[in-house]
């Protein structure tokens, strides 16, 4: 289902306190933006994240070894069921630096 231009602006604004939180760092924001039931998965054994509290601490060892990290969306698509649950799309791209080495690792 289609959702609104309200409701579209309401997460993408979202999704840029989750990109800008990421290029800066903060664990702490990144976590309150997580559902207490958050799932993530990377591509290693190790990245797998059930919780608020694997997600910290996925993002803490992440954030321990990169020296800058960014993240960028694109292809954005929102959609919603019912007016009251909303679903993100998107390609991710996370831009990071580690040990002098630039990096570049995808997703969706």
């Amino acid at each position: 289902m289609r959702v609104s231009e309200q409701t579209r602006e309401q997460i993408m604004a979202v999704l840029r306190r989750m990109t800008d939180a990421m290029g800066r760092k903060d664990i702490e924001t990144l976590v309150a933006l997580a559902d207490p039931d958050f799932r993530a998965f990377g591509t290693g054994a190790a990245e797998k994240a059930i919780g608020r509290e694997a997600y910290c601490r996925h993002l803490e060892r992440g954030f321990t070894e990169a020296e800058t990290v960014a993240l960028d969306l694109s292809d954005v698509l929102i959609g919603a069921e019912g007016g009251t649950v909303a679903w993100v799309m998107a390609d991710m791209t996370c831009r990071f630096v580690v040990d002098g080495i630039p990096r570049t690792g995808t997703g969706g």
